[in-house]
């Protein structure tokens, strides 16, 4: 679709409607924030869903959309094209969401079952989705080996 176009359904100025432009990131606190959260699965993303930022758990438990660019940067998109990416998410039928811990699945951890908590920017149009279990539960177990796999696969990129 035409950037034009695309901005008049959005109604916004053209410029502002390319989601890939480069100056299109976390905003600097949403990324302080994450920055002190190198245990837990977090995630940045703007108002149409595209994934700005995410923690070495993040990546590890649902998959790095930050260096593929193009569509499959989006929620939609990659839930939508990828179906390893559906299969992260267990079904349970007749749970209501906003009480209870979703379930995930990791594929060599298995299932986790953790609390989810949105913080909303709005001046930026950006959310920051943080993954929490309960503490000392068994996916707070699984979720620690995975922080610590994750910074060790991070350390042996380094170097």
């Amino acid at each position: 679709m035409d950037q034009e176009i695309l901005a008049h359904f959005l109604q916004q100025r053209p410029d502002e409607a390319a989601p890939g432009r480069p100056d299109h990131r976390a905003s600097p606190v949403l990324e302080l924030i994450v920055e002190h959260l190198p245990e837990y699965p977090a995630t940045v993303f703007s108002r149409f869903g595209e994934v700005l930022l995410q923690t070495r758990p993040a990546i590890a438990l649902f998959g790095d959309y930050t260096r593929t660019g193009g569509s499959s940067q989006f929620l939609v998109d990659r839930w939508l094209s990828d179906p390893s990416a559906r299969e992260r998410y267990l079904v349970e039928v007749g749970v209501p969401v906003r009480h209870h811990p979703r379930c995930y699945r990791h594929i060599a951890l298995g299932g986790l079952a953790l609390y989810r908590h949105l913080l909303v920017c709005p001046a930026q149009r950006q959310a920051l989705l943080v993954f929490m279990p309960v503490p000392g539960s068994a996916s707070h177990a699984k979720l620690r080996a995975l922080a610590a796999a994750s910074n060790e696969d991070s350390s042996a990129d380094r170097q």
